[in-house]
């Protein structure tokens, strides 16, 4: 019998990606022991790739064994112990950054099983990969991407960043690109008058308020409103910009 050669290993980055050498920053920061735990329910993993999970090396673990860990139940008052969040990072970075889920339940759960953005835990090299990881992530998601923004921001959120932060970058990105990002989650598809300001279910506590507070606030509305009423936006433009501004003031 010949043996089937094996798939293409998937959510790996390659050379030319924009977050690549960020990626390969990652692997070398984040050098850790190979654990000796999933740290996470036996009865929920795959019984196949719980035995298995820590065999390949951190730069080969498959996307499905990943995606298994995840869905296995884990202690929300302890989370993850550090050294085993951080042997993982790396390639959960990797393939968050090829734009797949990491949880079957959505991207907002990502980050939250270990106190990722408090750069208290981690090293000056360490917190240097994650707070550019966040950054550079945010900012593509605004540019790029046609996955709703809001969910990003509550990833990084959950996983430990300061709304505060999160926000004020929102706030700092091109009012163009940003008129686009929000007419695409807000307004993009829906019969008219169906149009609603995209909050993720995922939020939790005060900032679920405090986020839509951000996205109603006056800095916000003065800004889709300037660049609406501005005579050298773009014509299609500045009606995404117009109806984004009619959503935060209806």
């Amino acid at each position: 019998m010949v043996n089937q050669p094996p798939s293409p290993l998937k959510a790996k980055v390659s050379p030319g990606h924009p977050f690549f050498d960020l990626i390969e920053e990652a692997y070398r920061v984040f050098d850790y022991s190979r654990p000796v735990s999933t740290e996470v329910c036996h009865c929920c993993m795959d019984e196949e790739i719980e035995v298995d999970f820590f065999n390949p090396p951190i730069r080969q673990l498959p996307l499905e064994y990943v995606r298994d860990w995840y869905f296995a139940a884990y202690d929300p008052q302890t989370g993850v112990a550090k050294a085993t969040w951080a042997y993982l990072l790396p390639r959960l970075l990797e393939i968050l950054a090829t734009d797949e889920d990491l949880a079957g339940i959505g991207l907002e759960v990502s980050l939250r099983r270990f106190d990722t953005g408090n750069p208290k835990n981690w090293s000056t090299k360490e917190w240097a990969v994650l707070d550019r990881f966040q950054r550079m992530f945010l900012q593509h998601r605004i540019e790029h991407t046609k996955d709703f923004l809001d969910d990003a921001v509550c990833m990084f959120r959950l996983g430990g960043w300061p709304l505060d932060d999160l926000t004020n970058q929102l706030k700092a990105a091109p009012s163009a690109t940003l008129a686009a990002r929000l007419w695409n989650d807000w307004c993009a598809g829906c019969a008219p008058g169906r149009e609603n300001i995209w909050v993720t279910a995922f939020w939790e506590g005060a900032d679920s308020t405090e986020i839509l507070d951000f996205y109603t606030s006056d800095a916000l509305y003065e800004k889709m409103e300037a660049l609406a009423l501005d005579d050298n936006t773009d014509p299609e433009l500045a009606a995404k910009a117009s109806a984004v501004a009619s959503m935060m003031r209806p």
